[in-house]
């Protein structure tokens, strides 16, 4: 069976996959280093916020997109829709929901983490485009998902977006995914010159109608001449349109083109694969994930969570022994307080300053200072202070003083806590909003109940509580019972496999 993306036939540019592998393991020294230029910190803690962060706001965007963009279907704006529909038909991938919304930067963009993806046009550009034109900015969307980028461009740039750090980290694959799906927007629309209109129409607007591409193409042999000049595209998340037309046209004079172009225009339904409704289908065994599939995951999720728990100035590692009152360090937003014998009280303000009690300069005793104390709180001339788990946190103010209560409260729990208690919180919070974790989302797993609804809060809470209660006993029978484990039978949910289930559903297997 002839297949867009694998095999020898493969549309993919080449190295595709391998530039992600490669952006993605130095992703994280490449944003210290850039961080350290810019003078900002950027680590493992902030990366790992991010995903968290990015995960959820892509999940609520399609609450967005219903609430204030336009739905399209067979009664809504059908021209678009009879474009999308014939593609997909074609592409044997289910529809994706259709949104027009107002931007003035992306014309078009596929958006999700699975299916049902997202696809998003933007009324300013939409009716600029002719039917063959749209029909290419489509297709290079719905190639995206085809060739499972969407999932990971959501996470980088959650609205389609360029953004400059992201390109210089991950452009190097960026750029290859849209060489690959440029081929398939040409494959949708049948024509090179379609092809170039788009991408001109994209580019410039409406000046784009009167551009000689012709010439406008010949100014990629300038550009080859020069290298620096070809650095440029460093600062992108696409090559140049120059070379995406150049990409184009060697592309159609090869034997991939032939044999792609003959399968497209096979003989098939001209409706897309349909996705089963929720409750008329039920999950197989082997939709489920297996044991390296799940412990993959787990192992990139715990990463994650280690670095957010560090974060917060927590430990790994539930803590339930205090040092002793003689030897204590507290920590307040902007100043770190040390007590230990032989060294007097240290105290470290912000990042720069460091100030010692001296025989000259003795720190106040508590006797000098007038006090007036209410409740857990305390006033004094510099300001107010509060109890907090056993430290002192002090504001010049009630705002600041609130801010610094939350700040510690925060991180002290965080703590005190541990991983333990975190790790089965944060796969309970992300199953709710998305349906799957990061780890889950680069291993291609989700959760779903036995019917392949989206399972309840409440379920979902009772699934990981058992883990985090259970998880002595859930690992060693994970060795026999492999696919359903023991908080998936008792909660009727279960981990699947996304690209197994779509195709067996859509009958592609």
């Amino acid at each position: 069976m002839y297949s867009l993306f694998d095999g020898p036939g493969s549309l993919r540019e080449p190295s595709e996959r391998l530039a992600f592998w490669i952006t993605a393991f130095f992703a994280l020294p490449a944003a210290l280093a850039i961080g350290y230029v810019l003078h900002e910190s950027i680590g493992a803690s902030q990366v790992a916020l991010f995903i968290v962060i990015a995960m959820v706001y892509v999940t609520l965007a399609r609450g967005r997109l219903l609430g204030s963009s336009v739905r399209v279907h067979a009664r809504q704006y059908p021209r678009v829709f009879t474009i999308v529909r014939q593609a997909c038909a074609a592409l044997e991938i289910p529809m994706p929901l259709i949104f027009v919304r107002e931007d003035n930067y992306v014309p078009v963009v596929a958006l999700g983490f699975g299916v049902p993806y997202a696809l998003v046009l933007s009324s300013h550009w939409i009716e600029l485009f002719a039917d063959d034109e749209l029909a290419f900015m489509a297709g290079r969307e719905l190639g995206h998902i085809a060739a499972g980028h969407t999932r990971f461009h959501s996470l980088l740039s959650v609205n389609g977006n360029e953004n400059p750090l992201i390109s210089l980290i991950f452009g190097a694959w960026l750029r290859r995914c849209a060489l690959t799906c440029d081929k398939v927007g040409l494959l949708c629309c049948g024509s090179l010159d379609a092809a170039i209109r788009a991408m001109g129409i994209a580019a410039f607007h409406e000046f784009g109608r009167k551009v000689d591409y012709q010439a406008f193409a010949e100014q990629h042999a300038e550009i080859q001449t020069d290298t620096v000049l070809r650095w440029g595209e460093w600062l992108s998340s696409e090559p140049y349109a120059t070379r995406r037309i150049a990409s184009l046209s060697r592309f159609m004079t090869s034997q991939a083109f032939t044999d792609a172009e003959a399968w497209f225009l096979r003989e098939r339904s001209e409706e897309p694969p349909a996705l089963a409704i929720p409750g008329e289908a039920h999950v197989m065994p082997r939709d489920c994930a297996g044991w390296w599939r799940r412990f993959a995951a787990w192992s990139i999720d715990a990463v994650v969570v280690s670095a957010i728990i560090t974060s917060f100035g927590g430990s790994v590692a539930p803590v339930t022994a205090s040092a002793p009152p003689e030897q204590r360090a507290s920590i307040t937003p902007g100043d770190v307080n040390i007590s230990a014998p032989g060294l007097g009280a240290l105290t470290i303000e912000g990042k720069h300053h460091a100030r010692l009690p001296t025989e000259a300069s003795p720190a106040p005793s508590p006797a000098s200072t007038d006090v007036m104390t209410l409740g857990p709180m305390g006033f004094t001339e510099r300001g107010m202070d509060v109890n907090v788990f056993g430290r002192r946190v002090a504001a010049p103010g009630f705002l600041e003083l609130v801010a610094a209560v939350v700040a510690t409260t925060v991180a002290e729990i965080t703590h005190r806590l541990g991983f333990a208690f975190w790790f089965p919180v944060y796969l309970a919070l992300l199953v709710i909003f998305a349906g799957q974790t990061f780890g889950m989302l680069i291993a291609g797993l989700r959760v779903v109940t036995t019917d392949f609804r989206k399972p309840s809060i409440a379920r979902t809470i009772g699934r990981y509580l058992i883990v985090s209660l259970l998880w002595w006993l859930i690992v060693p029978l994970s060795f026999v019972w492999r696919r359903i484990l023991l908080h998936d039978r008792w909660t009727k949910t279960r981990l699947v496999k996304v690209e197994r289930v779509v195709a067996r559903i859509t009958g592609a297997s």
